[in-house]
């Protein structure tokens, strides 16, 4: 289907711009050119749904090289995260904040959490991958379907993407196994520390002031 240009819009300095002046971007060109998904997702992701964005054509480039890397990871496989259940909790806090960010227009942020997603990489277990597989590829599709439909295929699907049903998150699985503490002395941060979550007082006290960074700032206090 053809795209086209619908009425005016004005430029960084407030002058008018239209097809007569030829200072418009015309969205056949870009999809000839980076693909109609490619396009899709830009606009999305480009600014909030509700604030207006410069339109820079470089930063299309990025947002084609993430959906190559995305067929890649579903073509080879090959990129594993550094932890599997780092991995799958990160996916589930993933369709949680997308689910979340469709109903308030948030396209942004929504492909913002989705690149994260795939910069952390599939989790190595075969049965992770497969549920990791099929709810990015489900994420993905309200924002670049023709690529969703793809991936979809690649992974052994019958039928259309279109007709999946909209993955969900446990709740477990959105609790963080470390937690990270920051330390502050005089009201200046000092340092910070990871231990497990739920870890008691009495316990991070200890650890805390037995670090030689922390403790020449207690010194005689």
């Amino acid at each position: 289907q053809k795209l086209t240009n619908v009425g005016l819009i004005l430029g960084p300095d407030g002058n008018k711009m239209s097809k007569s002046k030829g200072n418009v971007i015309n969205p056949n060109d870009v999809v000839a050119e980076y693909g109609a998904d490619t396009l899709r997702l830009y606009e999305m992701n480009m600014a909030a749904f509700t604030d207006p964005a410069p339109w820079n054509t470089e930063a299309i480039v990025g947002v084609r090289r993430f959906l190559d890397k995305a067929y890649a990871t579903f073509e080879k496989s090959d990129r594993y995260a550094s932890d599997d259940m780092k991995a799958m909790k990160l996916l589930h806090k993933t369709v949680k904040k997308i689910s979340e960010d469709i109903v308030e227009y948030k396209f942004n942020t929504a492909i913002s959490s989705l690149m994260i997603l795939l910069n952390e990489g599939l989790p190595q277990d075969r049965e992770f991958q497969e549920e990791w597989k099929e709810k990015f590829a489900i994420l993905l599709h309200p924002f670049a379907p023709h690529m969703a439909e793809e991936l979809w295929n690649l992974i052994g699907k019958s039928g259309s993407i279109y007709n999946a049903t909209w993955p969900e998150y446990d709740d477990f699985m959105l609790v963080d196994d470390e937690v990270t503490i920051a330390v502050q002395i005089g009201g200046k941060l000092r340092g910070t520390f990871t231990f497990l979550n739920g870890v008691a007082q009495e316990e991070v006290s200890e650890v805390v002031r037995a670090d030689e960074g922390i403790a020449k700032w207690l010194e005689g206090k």
